[in-house]
């Protein structure tokens, strides 16, 4: 059959009855993209040939052969390619804005980062583009998908994100309320909020009111009052003012899908032990505070969903309080390994959040919507690093849609702030794409990096492949405990084998991802187009201080490891070799900041937050409070 030329100049023919933001915006951004690769395409509404959602890509007024929408589910589509033009179809608006951005994607055009330097067009230099004939329909794995958080993070705009996050076919996400007007457009459903339960009980009361707030120990330890966090979610004063300002904050909100108002979900506990609660464990507490809200949607009658979270003091669910149909379930398992799959059977830490997930399923048997929170692009928890940990999302993604999660998200905080987030990439591919594999992703984003330049794709998937192997190494927690907290930016202070372990590893992978920088430095030459020889270079720099910042984490987990050892055995020479690899830290640190600098990590990144702030501060501390005691 012989392929599509595309003509210079087109019709993109619409629906005269289409209402929703979406779908002029899928028509403008269709006549914008044609017009970035040299094709003048011009909107007509005409009243046929179907009705529902579709757009028409001909050379004439006379509309091509429609494209049908049967078999297709939540915003999927179609595309069929005939002698006569393009057709997109799809059951809902967001539906033709995912087929106008997979056309494009058909075209040749890469979606690396929001704004219009991270939109790469194809570098044509020579004909129009040419489509094979044929008919495609994909729909998506999870009936939503997308970014909670990330349009604030800088240097970008939330528009810039909501529109680059469509680009990637996300149709759910969260932010500000007044981003409204551009989740519609995009097509993006819109959740807002956080950790904001606590501010609904105004803590000024705690001086009249005590009683009003949580109780630190029983009354036979003390019986303390806290107004540090959350309240007394029993008490029925609690609840009338919390019931009252939450109606107050919801009422007036409109395109709005789920309000988060999360509880201080804390490690070292948050909760209230006086005589009414003291029976409830944390989460039972949580999903009670939650029943308040959700009593507020429903005598207010408004389309809106309450977030349980699964967090901290609450990953597994309570035995005494039913989940209410107005909320839905948010897993959110930060402390899991983030070197294997949830489901991974040979990972203990793993197997003990997978099966959180199992029971918190069961507990919301019957209330759609569960919702994940996951943590891939999220710069707080690794420590500013940017892990790329293809062969985890893929097998999340397996294992959350067989648990029957509906709605996929992942945190982004901090990031991408100097590249592509190449964790978001696979996401976005992979949402769309079941038989997707590691390889084949690297496969593909390669040649997208470098197409019809010999050597380039080659040196992209060697240098990706080794990234890939790094962080498969240095994200590996599998044998720590579960009982004790824990993050990337802690890391474990553990007397156990697997800590010194874990500080050959971090060595072995600072020297092979700067290894891998290297040769990817070496290989962009001035073949290169000018916008991937700037990305590799960028990449590089990157990569350079992701392995200065690991070697950081060889001597912190030296030196926490040392000084384990030293509380087991009392031996001052251990103590002694554990304040040394600190205070080496401390220089490394110092290196790795200006490695962040020469990467052109902007001066709002975490990462410098984390390392002046966090970092050098405790690892000073500690070392000080050892050497008063022993004069070291």
């Amino acid at each position: 059959m012989t392929p599509y030329q595309f003509p210079q100049s087109m019709f993109i023919l619409k629906s005269e009855t289409q209402g929703n933001p979406c779908y002029p915006y899928a028509a403008s951004e269709l006549q914008r993209l044609l017009g970035r690769v040299g094709i003048q395409a011009r909107i007509e509404t005409i009243a046929g040939p179907q009705t529902g959602n579709w757009l028409l890509l001909s050379s004439t007024a006379t509309p091509p052969p429609a494209a049908s929408t049967a078999g297709l589910q939540h915003d999927g589509f179609a595309l069929k390619i005939s002698a006569k033009g393009v057709a997109i179809a799809a059951r809902q608006p967001k539906g033709i804005l995912n087929g106008v951005y997979e056309l494009a994607e058909r075209l040749g055009f890469l979606f690396l980062m929001p704004g219009e330097a991270g939109e790469w067009a194809p570098d044509l230099g020579g004909p129009l583009p040419v489509l094979a004939q044929g008919s495609i329909k994909l729909n998506p794995r999870f009936p939503h998908r997308g970014v909670f958080g990330g349009g604030n993070t800088a240097p970008f705009k939330p528009q810039e994100w909501f529109r680059f996050f469509a680009k990637l076919k996300f149709n759910a996400g969260s932010h500000g309320e007044a981003e409204v007007p551009f989740a519609e457009e995009t097509g993006i459903r819109l959740e807002i909020g956080g950790h904001g339960m606590a501010e609904l009980l105004p803590r000024e009361l705690f001086e009249t009111r005590p009683e009003l707030f949580r109780m630190f120990q029983p009354e036979d330890f003390s019986g303390k009052r806290m107004s540090d966090s959350n309240f007394c979610c029993n008490h029925p004063e609690s609840k009338r003012i919390v019931q009252e300002n939450y109606r107050k904050k919801i009422k007036s909100l409109k395109g709005i899908y789920a309000v988060h108002t999360w509880a201080d979900d804390l490690p070292a506990g948050g909760w209230c032990l006086c005589p009414l609660c003291r029976s409830y464990t944390p989460t039972d507490q949580a999903m009670i505070a939650m029943r308040h809200f959700t009593e507020v949607i429903a005598q207010e009658k408004l389309p809106m969903r309450v977030p349980v979270i699964a967090y901290h003091d609450t990953m597994y669910p309570g035995k005494l309080v039913p989940a209410p149909e107005e909320g839905f379930l948010l897993y959110a398992p930060r402390e899991r390994c983030y070197a294997h799959a949830l489901n991974d059977p040979a990972c203990a830490r793993n197997r003990f959040y997978f099966k959180a997930l199992q029971e918190w399923m069961a507990k919301f048997a019957g209330i759609d919507d569960a919702h994940t929170f996951e943590y891939y692009f999220d710069q707080i928890l690794f420590r500013g690093l940017y892990p790329f940990i293809p062969d985890v999302i893929l097998g999340d993604m397996a294992a959350y849609a067989k648990a029957g999660i509906q709605t996929h998200l992942s945190l982004q905080t901090g990031g991408p702030v100097i590249n592509p987030e190449f964790n978001m990439l696979l996401f976005a591919r992979a949402h769309w794409d079941a038989k997707l594999t590691a390889d084949g992703f690297i496969t593909h984003i390669a040649r997208q990096l470098a197409p019809q330049v010999p050597g380039a794709a080659s040196a992209w998937k060697i240098y990706l492949q080794q990234r890939r192997r790094v962080f498969a190494s240095a994200m590996r927690l599998c044998d720590y405990s579960n009982a004790i907290y824990f993050d990337y930016r802690w890391l474990p202070e553990t007397a156990q084998p697997f800590g010194a372990k874990m500080v050959r590893a971090y060595e072995r992978d600072a020297r092979s991802l700067d290894a891998a920088a290297a040769k990817l430095q070496k290989s962009a030459g001035a073949v290169w187009p000018e916008r991937t020889r700037i990305l590799a270079e960028r990449e590089a720099g990157r990569a350079h201080f992701e392995a200065a910042d690991l070697r950081v984490m060889a001597s912190q987990q030296e030196g926490v490891h040392k000084i384990a050892r030293y509380v087991e055995t009392t031996s001052l020479d251990t103590l002694r070799q554990g304040l040394d690899a600190l205070r080496q830290a401390i220089v490394l640190l110092e290196q790795s900041w200006q490695k962040a600098k020469d990467a052109g990590l902007p001066d709002s990144a975490y990462y410098y937050a984390l390392n002046k702030a966090w970092l050098q501060r405790e690892f000073a501390a500690k070392i000080q409070a050892y050497e008063k005691a022993f004069d070291l």
